[in-house]
């Protein structure tokens, strides 16, 4: 399967600006949840609310962000099944987020805004 950790360096720049947005929208979402959650006195339900905008009130947004990952619609990634003899999307995103290729560049972008804020 190809995915953001093994395409080539051309596609993985196209992908990367697609999936951008994607998750600018979505982590606004989460940020919601944790300010609302910051209100609430009792903390211990952030991560249950962010798994429920993750895996229910949002699954459409999360298998397409998935999708976007792995070089497919959403709904193709949402209908991958393993037991079918299908590659195994969610083995393919753990495999994504702990590629040495993606976490280096993403890590590496996060220090380039730390310090262009200092300049």
């Amino acid at each position: 399967m190809k995915t953001l950790a093994n395409c080539t360096p051309k596609e993985f720049a196209v992908q990367t600006l697609k999936i951008t947005e994607r998750v600018r929208k979505y982590t606004d979402g989460i940020a919601r949840i944790k300010e609302k959650c910051r209100n609430i006195a009792e903390n211990g339900t952030e991560i249950f609310e962010i798994i429920s905008y993750i895996c229910g009130d949002n699954i459409d947004e999360t298998m397409s962000l998935c999708g976007e990952l792995c070089f497919m619609s959403g709904e193709d990634f949402s209908r991958l099944d393993p037991q079918n003899g299908d590659e195994d999307g969610i083995i393919e995103l753990v495999n994504i987020f702990n590629s040495k290729r993606v976490v280096s560049f993403f890590t590496t972008l996060l220090n380039l805004q730390k310090i262009s804020k200092m300049l």
